[in-house]
């Protein structure tokens, strides 16, 4: 539904969707809200804000030369809800008001579908956002990352933590990792969906199943925490993600994820990171390139779609050149097609991991913009899958907002 009109010398346009309300006003400003009337995003002065569960709120904007991004302080967090606080406050009075000039108006249905959203998102201000980010700590564990197309999903933390806290470039898991028991993981999903309320329709397409390697959890185990979830949401449980490692997920057979993909699994996602073998020694990843292959053969085998992830950069001049021909040459050795994913995902060195020490001690030189920009583009050109080919996109962890 969209219904646009002019109060107060101001244009507006709202649009409402069964899982979100989105306004403009003048053209310079777009605030979205979901149904719960948590604001998510809003667009102003050429820049984009996005508003995470966890009460942060990421800025990105497009610089001279590159996107520019940064975490907005409380202090301008607070301003930002408060301001679109207000907007939706008058846009609740100016669908109210009888002196509003309705290019297109809401009948009485519309309007009382339309006004609820409106008097949540106008309630929703910075001491509303704060409480919210409260109960979120109180109902999940930190989420780490997750896949760009799975930003907008609904997570459930059937796992915590990380299956081995090996690798030396990852920071992002710092809870010794626990398979929940199938009555404690029941009363996850009733408080997230007590905490979601009506904002739940805006995460519905798919469920996330967390946290880092949910899939390695043995299947006596496994298989009950997806029944939970079909229980819970019954159709909604039929799209269900998840992450895998290769070397956890190699030791799932086929019949092991047909299984799964009966009860809901379409897509996992494999940090490959690189097909070198001797750059994953080094960085103590606990897999193979074997390993993720045999892993994507036998998830593809049950129907269920793959994303793979290469990092661009890992090992910097030392692995380079090993680097880039044999992540080609593992990726080109899976069964990979149309459904499909390739991200490249671009290393960011973190200070808190062992890798910048160990970098430094092997005298490893991290590459350029240019020599990343390369890198990539030369991983790409060695590809040689058929007309049935996987979609290639970039996935930047700097813009992962929950």
């Amino acid at each position: 539904m969209i219904f646009s009109g002019r109060s107060d010398n101001r244009a507006f346009v709202i649009t409402l969707r069964d899982s979100s309300l989105t306004a403009s006003t003048d053209e310079r400003l777009v605030i979205a809200c979901d149904r719960g009337g948590r604001l998510y995003s809003v667009y102003r002065d050429g820049a984009t804000f996005r508003r995470g569960l966890d009460g942060r709120i990421l800025q990105k904007w497009r610089g001279d030369e590159s996107r520019q991004r940064r975490w907005l302080t409380q202090p301008e967090a607070d301003d930002l809800l408060d301001a679109a606080s207000e907007s939706f406050r008058w846009l609740r009075d100016s669908v109210n008001s009888p002196h509003c000039a309705w290019a297109q108006s809401p009948d009485a249905d519309e309007r009382a579908a339309l006004l609820p959203t409106l008097e949540r998102a106008a309630a929703f201000d910075s001491a509303a956002a704060r409480a919210d980010a409260e109960a979120f700590a109180r109902v999940y564990r930190p989420i780490g990352i997750l896949p760009p197309d799975q930003y907008l999903t609904l997570v459930l933390q059937a796992t915590e933590g990380c299956s081995f806290h090996t690798c030396t470039f990852c920071d992002l898991y710092h809870h010794p990792y626990r398979v929940k028991p199938v009555e404690e993981f029941r009363q996850h999903i009733a408080d997230v969906r007590n905490y979601l309320g009506d904002s739940i329709t805006l995460r519905q397409r798919s469920i996330f199943l967390g946290a880092a390697n949910a899939l390695a959890a043995p299947m006596p185990r496994l298989v009950p925490l997806f029944e939970s979830m079909g229980q819970a949401f019954g159709a909604s449980a039929q799209n269900v993600c998840a992450f895998v490692d290769g070397f956890t997920g190699a030791r799932k057979s086929a019949d092991d994820y047909r299984v799964l993909a009966g009860l809901g699994l379409r897509r996992v996602y494999i940090g490959l990171e690189s097909g070198h073998d001797p750059l994953l020694r080094f960085v103590s990843k606990p897999a193979t390139g074997a390993d993720v292959i045999e892993t994507v053969r036998a998830t593809k085998s049950a129907g269920v779609s793959v994303a793979v992830i290469a990092m661009i950069g890992l090992g910097g001049d030392r692995f380079a050149e090993g680097h880039v021909a044999d992540t080609a040459a593992t990726l080109n050795a899976m069964p990979l097609g149309a459904g499909d994913l390739i991200y490249f995902s671009t290393f960011l060195e973190q200070p808190d991991t062992p890798y910048p020490a160990l970098a430094a001690r092997h005298t490893v030189r991290p590459l350029s913009a240019a020599e990343l920009a390369a890198q990539r583009d030369a991983i790409r050109g060695r590809l040689t899958f058929g007309d049935s080919r996987p979609q290639i996109s970039i996935y930047d962890i700097r813009e992962f907002v929950y």
